[in-house]
């Protein structure tokens, strides 16, 4: 697969994003953490440009965490459920 590249724009600064997704999902990915910093920076008004981007990841990291956590409690549900399907069968 080829290395895809991306130009976008987080925050008012332009990063060059690469990798083997696509350009799409890199801007995506960018508009995502656009809003959530925007967002922070609205509802914190005395963070600065750092503190706003800092206080956006750890709570996108929070989200991924819980979904990672929710993610492997549903494949054990699914897996006992499995279980229980080929034991009754």
């Amino acid at each position: 697969m080829q290395v895809q590249r991306a130009t976008v724009t987080v925050s008012g600064k332009s990063y060059e994003l690469s990798g083997l997704d696509s350009e799409e999902h890199y801007r995506h990915v960018a508009e995502v953490t656009d809003r959530r910093i925007a967002e922070t920076a609205r509802q914190n008004p005395r963070l600065d440009r750092e503190g706003a981007a800092v206080a956006a990841a750890l709570s996108l990291a929070d989200e991924l965490v819980k979904s990672r956590h929710t993610l492997s409690r549903l494949r054990r549900q699914l897996e006992e459920t499995r279980g229980a399907d080929e034991a009754g069968a």
